[in-house]
C-alpha cells in the first residue's frame, strides 16, 4: 500500500474533548408558593403581639383627576386675598344655626390674659369663622339637592365650600411653619424660606438642601481672603476712654503692704507700690557738752 497516498491511515485517531456535564440545580420554589405554604397565625396570638407600628398613612380611593387638579394648588398656596374675602361674604352664618359663628372671647378673660394669648386666640377665631363659612356653603348645596334637581348650582356651592376649606388647610400649614421657625438657626432660615410642602411640612428635599448649603459655606470660607493681624502702634497702653472706673466713692486697693497687720484691707498680699526705704545716717562723734551755767554774784545785804 502507498502510505503517502493515504497518510491518515498511519496517524492515531483524534479524540474529541468531552465537555463536562453541568449539574442542573433544582428550581427554587416561587415566593408566592412559600407564602401560601406558611402556617397562618391564630388571631389570639396576633392580638398578643400588639398593634402594628407602621407610620405609613392609609389613603382612600382616588378622586376625579379634574377635582384633584383644582384643590392641590390651593392646598399649597391658598386663595388670593380678594377671592377669599368675596367668598366669606357670600356665605354668612345662617340665623337658625348661630353656633357656626366663632365664639368671642369674654371681656373679663381678655383683660386677664397677656397680649400674646389674645393675638393667638384672634388667629384661631379667624380660622374657626372660615370653617363656619365653609360648612354654610356645603349646606346650601345640600339644600338645593333636597328641594330641586339643579345639580349645576349645587356643585357651585360644593366647589366654593371646598375652596374655603382648602384655603383654611393651607393657612394652618403656614401657621405651623411660623410656630417652628423661631426655634431654628439663622443659617437654616434661608434654606426653608422657599420650600414647598408635600407630605412633610418643609418638603422631602430638605436634607439635600441643608447639605448643599453647608457645602457652599465651606467653599466660601476656603476662598475668602484672610487679613493678617496688625498690632496697634500705641502698644499696650490702655486708653482712658476704655478704662474701667469704679462706681461710687470706692478708693481702690491699698498702696502699701503691711505684713504685721491681721485681717482687714491692710492684710492683702497684693502690693501695687513697693514700700520706700529711708536711709538715716547718724554721726559717731558725741555732741558737744553744754557749758556750765554761770553763777551771778549776789548783791550785798544792807545793814
Amino acid at each position: 500500500m502507498n502510505l503517502e497516498a493515504n497518510p491518515r491511515q498511519n496517524t492515531e485517531p483524534e479524540h474529541e474533548i468531552a465537555e463536562p456535564e453541568v449539574e442542573q440545580s433544582a428550581p427554587m420554589p416561587d415566593e408566592t408558593a412559600q407564602a401560601s405554604a406558611e402556617i397562618p397565625v391564630e388571631p389570639d396570638l396576633l392580638m398578643a403581639l400588639g398593634e402594628s407600628t407602621d407610620d405609613i398613612p392609609e389613603f382612600g380611593k382616588p378622586i376625579h383627576d379634574s377635582l384633584a387638579s383644582l384643590w392641590l394648588p390651593l392646598l399649597k398656596k391658598g386663595l388670593l386675598k380678594e377671592n377669599k374675602e368675596k367668598l366669606l361674604k357670600s356665605y354668612l352664618i345662617p340665623e337658625n344655626c348661630k353656633l357656626l359663628q366663632s365664639p368671642k372671647l369674654n371681656a373679663e378673660i381678655s383683660a386677664a390674659v397677656s397680649e400674646i394669648v389674645r393675638g393667638r386666640d384672634k388667629k384661631l377665631s379667624g380660622f374657626q369663622q372660615q370653617l363656619g363659612a365653609g360648612i354654610t356653603a356645603l349646606n346650601k348645596g345640600m339644600e338645593i339637592l333636597l328641594n330641586s334637581d339643579n345639580k349645576a348650582q349645587a356643585l357651585t356651592h360644593f366647589s366654593d365650600s371646598c375652596r374655603i376649606l382648602t384655603d383654611l388647610h393651607c393657612a394652618s400649614t403656614k401657621d405651623r411653619i411660623k410656630l417652628i421657625t423661631p426655634s431654628l438657626e439663622k443659617n437654616i432660615l434661608h434654606v426653608i424660606q422657599d420650600s414647598e410642602r408635600d407630605d412633610t411640612l418643609f418638603g422631602n428635599a430638605l436634607s439635600e438642601k441643608i447639605k448643599a448649603s453647608k457645602a457652599i459655606q465651606r467653599q466660601g470660607h476656603q476662598i475668602k481672603k484672610t487679613v493678617p493681624y496688625q498690632p496697634s502702634t500705641s502698644g499696650f497702653r490702655q486708653s482712658t476712654a476704655n478704662r474701667y472706673t469704679p462706681p461710687g466713692n470706692w478708693r481702690g486697693p491699698p498702696r502699701y503692704f503691711y505684713p504685721n497687720s491681721r485681717g482687714g484691707r491692710g492684710s492683702q498680699t497684693r502690693m501695687t507700690t513697693p514700700r520706700r526705704s529711708y536711709n538715716y545716717s547718724y554721726s559717731t562723734t558725741p555732741p558737744a557738752a553744754k557749758p556750765a551755767p554761770q553763777t551771778r554774784p549776789r548783791a550785798p545785804t544792807q545793814q
